[in-house]
Protein backbone atom coordinates (compact mmCIF):
# COMPACT_ATOMS: atom_id res chain seq x y z
CA UNK A 1 0.00 0.00 0.00
CA UNK A 2 2.73 2.18 0.96
CA UNK A 3 4.65 1.82 -2.31
CA UNK A 4 1.81 2.36 -4.53
CA UNK A 5 1.09 5.35 -2.43
CA UNK A 6 4.75 6.86 -2.87
CA UNK A 7 4.21 5.88 -6.85
CA UNK A 8 1.14 7.50 -7.78
CA UNK A 9 2.33 10.50 -5.88
CA UNK A 10 5.15 11.01 -7.95
CA UNK A 11 4.04 9.32 -10.85
CA UNK A 12 3.22 12.00 -13.26
CA UNK A 13 5.56 14.59 -11.95
CA UNK A 14 8.75 15.56 -14.20
CA UNK A 15 11.01 16.20 -11.01
CA UNK A 16 9.58 13.52 -9.16
CA UNK A 17 11.56 12.89 -5.30
CA UNK A 18 12.71 16.19 -6.00
CA UNK A 19 9.38 17.79 -4.63
CA UNK A 20 10.05 16.35 -1.47
CA UNK A 21 13.42 18.03 -0.56
CA UNK A 22 11.74 21.37 -2.29
CA UNK A 23 10.43 22.68 0.81
CA UNK A 24 13.30 22.31 2.77
CA UNK A 25 15.67 23.84 0.20
CA UNK A 26 13.35 26.54 -0.83
CA UNK A 27 13.18 27.04 3.09
CA UNK A 28 16.92 27.25 3.78
CA UNK A 29 17.77 29.46 0.37
CA UNK A 30 15.23 32.15 2.10
CA UNK A 31 17.33 32.25 5.51
CA UNK A 32 20.39 32.23 3.74
CA UNK A 33 19.56 34.61 1.48
CA UNK A 34 18.23 36.93 4.51
CA UNK A 35 21.23 36.46 6.57
CA UNK A 36 24.11 37.01 3.46
CA UNK A 37 22.12 40.10 3.02
CA UNK A 38 21.85 41.72 6.09
CA UNK A 39 18.27 41.38 6.94
CA UNK A 40 18.62 39.03 9.82
CA UNK A 41 22.00 38.96 11.67
CA UNK A 42 22.29 35.09 12.92
CA UNK A 43 24.84 33.51 14.99
CA UNK A 44 25.46 30.19 15.67
CA UNK A 45 26.50 28.16 18.90
CA UNK A 46 29.42 26.20 18.55
CA UNK A 47 30.76 28.10 15.10
CA UNK A 48 28.83 25.56 12.71
CA UNK A 49 28.69 27.19 9.78
CA UNK A 50 25.41 29.21 8.99
CA UNK A 51 24.32 27.15 5.86
CA UNK A 52 25.17 24.38 8.10
CA UNK A 53 23.11 24.93 11.08
CA UNK A 54 20.34 26.12 8.94
CA UNK A 55 19.85 23.16 5.80
CA UNK A 56 20.11 20.58 9.14
CA UNK A 57 17.72 22.46 10.91
CA UNK A 58 14.75 22.94 8.29
CA UNK A 59 15.57 19.35 7.23
CA UNK A 60 15.05 17.92 11.02
CA UNK A 61 12.19 20.50 11.20
CA UNK A 62 10.52 19.11 7.96
CA UNK A 63 10.86 15.49 9.25
CA UNK A 64 8.87 16.24 12.06
CA UNK A 65 6.43 18.38 10.45
CA UNK A 66 5.58 15.82 7.88
CA UNK A 67 5.31 12.83 10.64
CA UNK A 68 2.94 15.22 12.72
CA UNK A 69 0.53 15.66 10.29
CA UNK A 70 1.44 11.85 8.92
CA UNK A 71 -1.94 9.91 11.06
CA UNK A 72 -4.24 12.47 10.20
CA UNK A 73 -3.40 12.91 6.25
CA UNK A 74 -2.91 9.27 6.00
CA UNK A 75 -6.63 7.91 7.22
CA UNK A 76 -8.23 11.05 5.42
CA UNK A 77 -6.74 10.04 2.10
CA UNK A 78 -8.53 6.25 2.67
CA UNK A 79 -11.79 8.12 4.54
CA UNK A 80 -13.78 6.83 0.77
CA UNK A 81 -13.15 3.57 1.84
CA UNK A 82 -13.34 3.10 5.24
CA UNK A 83 -16.88 3.10 5.48
CA UNK A 84 -17.05 0.85 2.84
CA UNK A 85 -14.17 -1.85 3.18
CA UNK A 86 -13.84 -3.52 6.52
CA UNK A 87 -10.17 -3.88 7.16
CA UNK A 88 -7.99 -2.86 9.60
CA UNK A 89 -7.69 1.19 10.09
CA UNK A 90 -4.47 0.49 11.70
CA UNK A 91 -2.89 -0.28 8.00
CA UNK A 92 -3.65 3.50 7.26
CA UNK A 93 -2.17 4.61 10.05
CA UNK A 94 1.18 2.44 9.14
CA UNK A 95 1.18 3.17 5.51
CA UNK A 96 1.72 7.05 6.12
CA UNK A 97 4.30 6.26 8.81
CA UNK A 98 6.45 4.00 6.32
CA UNK A 99 5.74 7.10 3.40
CA UNK A 100 7.47 9.12 6.31
CA UNK A 101 10.25 7.05 6.82
CA UNK A 102 10.83 7.14 2.94
CA UNK A 103 10.64 10.96 3.24
CA UNK A 104 13.42 10.86 5.68
CA UNK A 105 15.87 8.90 4.18
CA UNK A 106 15.42 11.18 0.71
CA UNK A 107 15.79 13.98 2.97
CA UNK A 108 19.37 12.64 4.29
CA UNK A 109 20.79 13.32 0.55
CA UNK A 110 20.73 17.22 1.54
CA UNK A 111 21.77 16.94 5.34
CA UNK A 112 25.33 13.94 4.01
CA UNK A 113 25.68 16.46 1.29
CA UNK A 114 26.30 19.71 3.09
CA UNK A 115 28.58 17.83 5.62
CA UNK A 116 30.70 16.92 2.90
CA UNK A 117 30.87 20.29 1.28
CA UNK A 118 31.67 22.05 4.79
CA UNK A 119 34.25 19.15 5.81
CA UNK A 120 32.44 18.36 9.17
CA UNK A 121 33.61 15.18 10.30
CA UNK A 122 31.46 12.39 12.39
CA UNK A 123 32.01 12.00 15.83
CA UNK A 124 31.44 9.57 18.27
CA UNK A 125 27.86 11.34 18.58
CA UNK A 126 27.21 10.40 15.01
CA UNK A 127 25.98 6.87 16.47
CA UNK A 128 23.17 9.13 18.41
CA UNK A 129 21.84 10.32 15.40
CA UNK A 130 19.04 7.31 14.72
CA UNK A 131 17.75 7.63 18.65
CA UNK A 132 17.47 11.20 18.13
CA UNK A 133 15.40 10.97 14.94
CA UNK A 134 13.63 8.04 15.97
CA UNK A 135 12.87 10.04 19.29
CA UNK A 136 11.50 12.89 16.98
CA UNK A 137 9.96 10.54 15.19
CA UNK A 138 7.79 8.84 17.95
CA UNK A 139 7.24 11.96 19.23
CA UNK A 140 5.25 13.74 16.33
CA UNK A 141 3.57 10.74 15.57
CA UNK A 142 2.13 10.08 19.11
CA UNK A 143 0.73 13.73 19.13
CA UNK A 144 -0.59 12.86 15.16
CA UNK A 145 -2.25 9.91 16.00
CA UNK A 146 -3.63 10.99 19.45
CA UNK A 147 -5.63 13.97 17.48
CA UNK A 148 -6.81 11.86 14.65
CA UNK A 149 -10.04 10.61 16.05
CA UNK A 150 -11.22 14.39 16.19
CA UNK A 151 -9.46 15.55 13.06
CA UNK A 152 -11.56 13.34 11.02
CA UNK A 153 -14.44 14.58 12.09
CA UNK A 154 -13.30 18.24 12.57
CA UNK A 155 -11.31 19.69 9.54
CA UNK A 156 -10.36 22.59 12.18
CA UNK A 157 -8.06 20.20 13.36
CA UNK A 158 -5.68 20.06 10.11
CA UNK A 159 -6.09 23.71 9.57
CA UNK A 160 -4.84 24.54 12.78
CA UNK A 161 -1.93 22.30 12.30
CA UNK A 162 -0.92 23.10 9.01
CA UNK A 163 -1.15 27.23 10.32
CA UNK A 164 0.19 26.36 13.95
CA UNK A 165 3.32 24.44 13.09
CA UNK A 166 5.12 27.30 10.78
CA UNK A 167 4.62 29.23 13.67
CA UNK A 168 5.84 27.03 16.16
CA UNK A 169 8.85 26.54 13.75
CA UNK A 170 9.54 30.38 15.65
CA UNK A 171 9.92 29.53 18.96
CA UNK A 172 12.05 26.48 18.14
CA UNK A 173 15.89 26.55 17.56
CA UNK A 174 15.27 25.70 13.33
CA UNK A 175 17.03 28.94 11.84
CA UNK A 176 18.61 31.05 14.85
CA UNK A 177 19.51 29.49 17.64
CA UNK A 178 18.44 29.79 21.46
CA UNK A 179 18.10 33.76 21.79
CA UNK A 180 20.35 34.59 25.04
CA UNK A 181 17.30 36.83 26.69
CA UNK A 182 13.82 38.06 26.63
CA UNK A 183 10.75 36.38 26.38
CA UNK A 184 11.69 34.46 23.66
CA UNK A 185 14.43 32.96 25.49
CA UNK A 186 11.68 31.80 27.70
CA UNK A 187 9.62 30.42 25.26
CA UNK A 188 12.40 28.39 23.84
CA UNK A 189 13.00 26.67 27.11
CA UNK A 190 9.42 25.85 27.40
CA UNK A 191 9.50 24.06 24.09
CA UNK A 192 10.37 20.92 24.24
CA UNK A 193 11.40 20.18 20.10
CA UNK A 194 14.44 23.29 21.45
CA UNK A 195 16.26 20.59 22.86
CA UNK A 196 15.45 17.47 20.71
CA UNK A 197 15.92 19.47 17.61
CA UNK A 198 19.28 21.15 18.76
CA UNK A 199 20.67 17.72 19.76
CA UNK A 200 19.64 15.99 16.93
CA UNK A 201 21.46 18.28 15.03
CA UNK A 202 24.60 18.34 17.25
CA UNK A 203 24.48 14.90 16.42
CA UNK A 204 25.60 15.73 12.76
CA UNK A 205 27.83 18.20 13.26
CA UNK A 206 29.70 17.08 15.84
CA UNK A 207 29.01 19.43 18.50
CA UNK A 208 27.48 18.81 22.26
CA UNK A 209 24.72 16.52 23.25
CA UNK A 210 23.32 18.89 26.23
CA UNK A 211 19.66 16.88 26.88
CA UNK A 212 20.48 12.99 26.09
CA UNK A 213 18.26 11.82 29.67
CA UNK A 214 15.27 14.54 28.97
CA UNK A 215 15.36 12.96 25.63
CA UNK A 216 15.40 9.35 26.86
CA UNK A 217 12.32 10.45 28.85
CA UNK A 218 10.19 12.08 26.34
CA UNK A 219 10.78 9.24 23.95
CA UNK A 220 9.69 6.91 27.13
CA UNK A 221 6.67 9.11 27.56
CA UNK A 222 6.05 9.07 23.71
CA UNK A 223 6.17 5.65 23.67
CA UNK A 224 3.23 4.96 26.23
CA UNK A 225 1.16 7.76 24.76
CA UNK A 226 1.49 6.47 21.40
CA UNK A 227 0.02 2.65 23.23
CA UNK A 228 -2.77 4.74 24.45
CA UNK A 229 -3.13 6.95 21.11
CA UNK A 230 -3.29 3.07 19.16
CA UNK A 231 -6.55 2.28 21.81
CA UNK A 232 -8.46 5.67 21.61
CA UNK A 233 -7.94 5.32 17.76
CA UNK A 234 -9.36 1.70 17.74
CA UNK A 235 -12.03 2.63 20.06
CA UNK A 236 -13.20 5.89 18.05
CA UNK A 237 -13.30 4.48 14.58
CA UNK A 238 -16.48 2.98 14.38
CA UNK A 239 -18.03 6.63 16.27
CA UNK A 240 -15.81 8.55 13.20
CA UNK A 241 -17.25 6.34 10.67
CA UNK A 242 -20.88 6.82 11.56
CA UNK A 243 -20.22 10.47 11.95
CA UNK A 244 -18.73 10.83 8.50
CA UNK A 245 -21.70 8.20 6.68
CA UNK A 246 -24.04 10.43 8.55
Amino acid sequence: MTKRDIQSQHRQSLLGFFWILAPVIINSLVWLFLNGAGVVKVSTPDGTPYPVFVILGTTIWSIFAETIQSPITSVNAGKSIISKINFPKEALLMKGFYTSIFNLIIKMIPIIGILIIYHISPSWNLLLFPFYILALTIFAFTIGLIITPLGLIYTDISKILVTGIPFLMYVTPVVYAVPAIGVFKFLFKLNPLTYLINDTRNTLVGAEIHSLMFTIIVTAVSFIFLLIGLVIFRKSMPIVIEKIAG
